[in-house]
């Protein structure tokens, strides 16, 4: 597995995007975004791309966030290239640092 820190320590009193993740041949992924407050509140998401330039919201990521509760998405069966994690302030102040988990096919036949 590979992991990577994509926003580190971040002000989330503004929106945020995350660099790009290549995610190369890899099927499947998590993210994992905290917050330093409670006082946090928005919307995270996570945005696909097959070529790194034009981006979509995937499918069912809108994740609320209210009292700066973490959230954690499992992403199986990715077939998009890239992915990114976008967050949407609505409210307080604090940072954001995200971390992803990238699962690597397997080289077994």
């Amino acid at each position: 597995m590979k992991e990577l820190e994509i926003v580190s320590a971040q002000d989330a009193s503004v929106d945020i995007t995350s660099a790009p993740v290549d995610l190369g041949e890899a099927k499947g992924y998590s993210v994992q975004a905290a917050f330093s407050s409670a006082t946090l509140g928005g919307e995270l998401t996570l945005e696909v791309s097959v070529d790194g330039e034009t981006w979509a919201t995937r499918s069912g990521s809108a994740q609320t966030v209210v009292s700066g509760a973490p959230h954690v998405y499992e992403v199986e069966g990715a077939n998009a290239r890239f992915f990114r994690l976008f967050w949407d302030r609505s409210g307080g102040t604090g940072t954001l640092t995200a971390k992803v988990t990238i699962k690597e096919p397997s080289n077994r036949y």
